[in-house]
């Protein structure tokens, strides 16, 4: 048995272009619409200041120092800076390290005054001081729940 086509049966084709000019038209238009990722910045909540007429003073003992050398070094004092009570060095990332010595200088507060609410640390990076080194000591005041800590121009 043969089977016989009819003769006029015509062959359909199909042209694809106009469809990948629109996939092409509809990818730019969701790129072009489309947001990849929005920037992220951390929260730096900072104390209303309205209601302050004098500020609060900090007792000598209660403040510390760290000079920001760049390379995960902190040098560091104790007190004010004419003369300091203690000084030194201190890394971020190794033995020594800076969360050592701020949980010591807490536990030497509450020694002597009872109370860590005047706890004061002032951070001095200089011009050598990474990005990423300033969040680690930013985070460090997170983790060890300092309150007061101060953000001191860079110096040279």
């Amino acid at each position: 048995m043969d089977i016989i086509a009819p003769k006029n049966k015509r062959e359909i084709k199909v042209d694809f272009a106009p469809m990948v000019d629109l996939g092409f038209l509809l990818i730019t238009f969701f790129m072009f619409t489309t947001e990849l990722l929005k920037p992220q910045a951390f929260g730096l909540h900072v104390p209303d200041d309205k209601d302050v007429q004098v500020p609060n003073q900090t007792p000598e003992s209660s403040t510390i120092t760290l000079q920001m050398k760049g390379n995960g070094v902190v040098d560091y004092y104790e007190g004010f800076e004419q003369k300091p009570l203690q000084k030194g060095t201190l890394t971020l990332y190794k033995q020594n390290s800076l969360r050592t010595h701020l949980i010591d200088k807490r536990n030497r507060i509450l020694q002597q005054l009872h109370t860590d609410s005047n706890y004061t640390v002032l951070i001095q990076p200089n011009s050598e001081t990474s990005y990423k080194e300033m969040i680690d000591v930013m985070d460090e005041m997170k983790i060890l729940d300092i309150r007061k800590y101060v953000l001191v121009d860079v110096k040279q």
